[in-house]
Parts: C-alpha cells; sequence; structure tokens
C-alpha cells in the first residue's frame, strides 16, 4: 500500500508499505479522508520531537470503511463507515477507568507514535472506532478537531449570559466558538490577525470580531462587555502573546482555557494581584476523550456545528507537496486540507 513516510524531520516522502495486520480485537481500516493538522507540520519540520517515533506515516484526524476485522471485535462489521479515535487508550489504567481516556497513563497515539493515517489503510484497536452513520464523510474526518473544540468548550464551563471570548480563528478556535454558542453566551467575541480568518468566524457565528493587529483587543473587550470583561476565555492560540492578552480582558470569576501546545518554552508573567482579587482560573484542555467523540457527533448529526464549511481542500495522497506548499504558503485560504488516500469520495 502506499503511505506518506516521514523518516526524520525535512526527509519525508511517498513510500510502498507492506498492509498492516489485524490484531484478535483490532481493525484494519481503508482510510477514505485524513485532515492534515498544524501539529503533522510540526512532526515533518522538526517543532515536535516530545512523543514522536521516527519512522511514521503521519496523520491521526480520519475517517474510513472497516477492510477487516478481529474475532474479537462486535461493533462494526466490514464496510461500515467509521469515526476513528487517535489517542490508543489501555482501559485499566485509573485515567481510562474514570472516563479521562485521553490521558491514559499508557497512552500512544497513531501518527505520531504509531503508523497513522496519511496511508491507504491503517490499523488500530477496534475499541476506537465508531459507527459514523449520519455523517458526512468530510465531517467524520474532521471528528478529532472537533472533539477538541468541545472540550475546550466544556472546560470553560460557560453559564447562559457570560461574555466569551475565542483566542485564535483556527480550526480548533472556529469549532470551539460553534460548541460556545450552544450554552447561550451573551457576547461571543473572536480575536486574531487574519481579517478573512476573523470573517470566517463572524458568518459561523461571532457576535463581534477583533483583529489584535488593528485594534487594542483589551479596550474592545472591555467596551464590548460594558466594563465587565471576559467570563470564559478560550485561548486556541497558545503563544506567549495570546494568554498575555487573555490575563488583560478577563472578569471577575473567570475562566482561562488553553487548548494545545505552544512549544515555546516562555514562561509568561501574571500580576499575582490581579489573579487573587479577580478569583480567576486558568485550566487547560488537550485531546479528546471516548465521551467527547461521542457528544460531538450527535451535536454535528443534530447541525449544532458545522464542520463542512471548515474543509477548503482536498488533495489525493500521491500529491502531498502539494499539500504542504498550500499549507505553508496559502495559510489564509487553507483552513482544513483533507487528503484522500484511496482517491476522491
Amino acid at each position: 500500500m502506499r503511505a506518506f513516510v516521514v523518516n526524520k524531520p525535512f526527509d519525508y516522502g511517498l513510500a510502498d508499505l507492506r498492509m498492516p495486520e489485524c490484531a484478535h480485537d483490532g481493525v484494519i481500516v481503508k482510510v477514505l479522508a485524513a485532515a492534515l493538522c498544524h501539529s503533522d507540520l510540526d512532526i515533518i519540520e522538526g517543532r515536535r520531537r516530545h512523543q514522536v517515533k521516527f519512522p511514521n506515516t503521519v496523520g491521526h484526524e480520519f475517517t474510513g470503511i472497516i477492510a477487516e476485522k478481529g474475532k474479537g471485535v462486535t461493533h462494526v462489521n466490514i464496510g461500515d463507515h467509521v469515526v476513528c479515535e487517535c489517542i490508543i487508550w489501555c482501559g485499566t489504567c485509573k485515567q481510562c477507568r474514570m472516563g479521562f481516556t485521553s490521558l491514559c497513563d499508557n497512552f500512544s497515539e497513531l501518527g505520531t507514535m504509531e503508523p497513522g493515517a496519511f496511508a491507504q489503510y491503517t490499523a488500530l484497536p477496534g475499541r476506537l472506532v465508531h459507527p459514523a452513520e449520519g455523517l458526512t464523510i468530510e465531517e467524520a474526518a474532521l471528528m478529532e478537531p472537533a472533539g477538541n473544540g468541545l472540550h475546550a468548550a466544556e472546560t470553560a464551563g460557560i453559564l447562559p449570559g457570560d461574555n466569551v471570548v475565542i483566542i485564535g480563528p483556527g480550526p480548533i478556535g472556529i469549532l470551539a466558538m460553534q460548541f460556545a454558542a450552544s450554552f447561550s453566551p451573551a457576547k461571543l467575541i473572536m480575536i486574531g490577525t487574519r481579517d478573512s480568518r476573523l470573517a470566517f468566524a463572524k458568518q459561523l457565528g461571532a457576535t463581534h470580531i477583533i483583529n489584535i493587529n488593528k485594534t487594542n483587543a483589551a479596550e474592545a473587550v472591555m467596551e464590548i462587555t460594558g466594563g465587565r470583561g471576559a467570563e470564559r476565555i478560550i485561548n486556541c492560540a497558545t503563544t506567549d502573546v495570546s494568554l498575555e492578552t487573555a490575563l488583560r480582558i478577563t472578569g471577575k470569576n473567570a475562566v482561562i482555557v488553553m487548548e494545545g501546545l505552544s512549544g515555546s518554552g516562555k514562561p509568561v508573567p501574571i500580576m499575582m494581584d490581579d489573579f487573587i482579587v479577580k478569583n480567576f482560573s486558568i485550566v487547560p484542555a488537550s485531546g479528546v476523550s471516548t465521551r467527547q467523540y461521542m457528544t460531538a457527533m450527535e451535536m454535528v448529526k443534530n447541525k449544532k456545528v458545522n464542520l463542512t464549511s471548515l474543509v477548503s481542500h482536498k488533495f489525493p495522497l500521491e500529491q502531498m507537496d502539494e499539500v504542504l506548499r498550500t499549507i505553508r504558503e496559502d495559510r489564509d485560504k487553507a483552513m482544513k486540507i483533507l487528503i484522500l488516500p484511496n482517491g476522491s469520495v
């Protein structure tokens, strides 16, 4: 089978690999569509080294059909269209038994530590696949980033009437914004640096947009909220500058959610008196639990969240060079790129 293999940073290309073997409790998925995540580019270009094995087939956001299954798998059948989780959780550690499968103590992951989805076929445990009935191929392929957006919105603990700010109108930020809208905020404000992305956020439900390169974000948020500031802030930009912005716009009893990793290694100072007087919290949100996959699937099926509008490009696997050129040179327009390892769908 054909696969896109990263041998080491900046050393990558298409390769012919042996078909994966199917375990007793596993499945082989024929990949219909796999989405490019910015973390894939970080692996390809060497910015991400933590929990990455080389050489490896990258790609962790994907959907496909069951091509083969082990005798221990009973909840799906050959030919079924499925949503696929990417975190390989054990099911027996304390975190898994409490339902926090994305925090598994015996964690592994497709596309970083195990062969991923930029290939015609991939193998994974049967417990990681879910019937995708009612979802399009595009929706099913984007269920992992959708789950991350849901995780961030849930972690924020949004109450009806809260002023909510999302920082970073990338795919996760756009998705977190849509999930946040389901909690009935008073204001839903998107902060970013690119006018095209901010306009897209406005189309999908933002009540206000702020370009931080043109407007003082703190002053704008205070004006929009009548001086209250934001009760809930979801930071999907994960830069030191974005956290500094979040700290300036926070209101009382606020929650700042940090979604994802920055990789910068830079400390960000916090004014202790503001932290205490405003009584705000900073909490992380990373990864998607099985429950969050299933919740996100139902919300997408019920048209609470629009995933298909995020798909900006589709390429066959043979055009991976064009995929990488597009994400590097045309990022304003490249929201989510789908790779089709087995041809058009």
